[in-house]
């Protein structure tokens, strides 16, 4: 793990001194949080229809933890490859697993900051009171935004640069909005969307969330839609282990 750890340190360190990366990485969120705000306040039907903002305000902020965290991976460990930044790590002799680990470790510092400051707006902006389940918010979220690293990390290993990242950003974002069941009710979905919606990281988070601060559920009563998504988490990381290459 001390390679691993390297990396991570080594990532935060880029970080810090990419000012114009760190601004825009919070400015960004805010203004997509306010864009969501100004659309829900401007269709005053939805309280007619008894819909509760309040409701979907979460969800969305889940979904864009989710979308943040994986376009934030994906272009710039692309852009450590053309760099020549991970071929020089593979002749150090750092190992695939300890690469993709630290790239993890590294990203989801920023995810969680970007966590942090979705869920201040979405409370602050939609007046929803997340103190009462705040502990298992910030677990979900927080783990929905590891594992979206994760997925970053994987689709990374398919990208030879920033270019070809691009198709891969609707391949996940569409599929994530409408199968998670922020859109549209999974129930409602035909027998072979609701099977591929097993796939989505998203998916749990919304069921968790959904059954945390909508249904009044036990946080603990929620464990096996938490242990699923730990699971994709965990498959992904291997998988990104097992695909990641020397790219010369």
């Amino acid at each position: 793990m001390r390679n691993a750890n390297l990396i991570a340190v080594r990532i935060n360190r880029q970080f810090i001194r990419d000012r114009r990366f760190i601004a825009m990485s919070f400015i960004v969120p805010l203004l997509l949080m306010l864009l969501i705000k100004y659309i829900f306040d401007s269709l005053p039907g939805l309280a007619r229809l008894g819909v509760r903002i309040s409701d979907y305000a979460i969800l969305f902020a889940a979904y864009l933890v989710h979308f943040l965290a994986y376009v934030l991976s994906t272009i710039v460990l692309v852009r450590d490859r053309v760099s020549g930044t991970l071929d020089r790590m593979f002749v150090y002799g750092y190992r695939r697993r300890e690469i993709v680990l630290g790239y993890v470790a590294g990203y989801s510092t920023i995810a969680a900051g970007q966590t942090a400051v979705v869920l201040f707006l979405t409370g602050y902006l939609f007046d929803v009171n997340l103190l009462p389940d705040l502990g298992a918010v910030i677990i979900t979220m927080l783990a929905l935004a590891v594992v979206s690293v994760g997925l970053g990390v994987f689709t990374s290993n398919f990208a030879r640069n920033e270019g070809q990242v691009f198709p891969f950003i609707p391949m996940v974002s569409v599929p994530s909005a409408l199968l998670s069941g922020i859109a549209i009710p999974i129930d409602d979905l035909p027998r072979f969307l609701q099977w591929l919606s097993y796939l989505v990281p998203l998916r749990y988070a919304v069921e968790i969330l959904q059954g945390v601060l909508v249904r009044q559920e036990s946080f603990f009563s929620m464990w096996r839609p938490l242990a699923a998504l730990a699971g994709v988490g965990a498959a992904l990381v291997a998988s990104a282990s097992l695909t990641l290459r020397e790219r010369t």
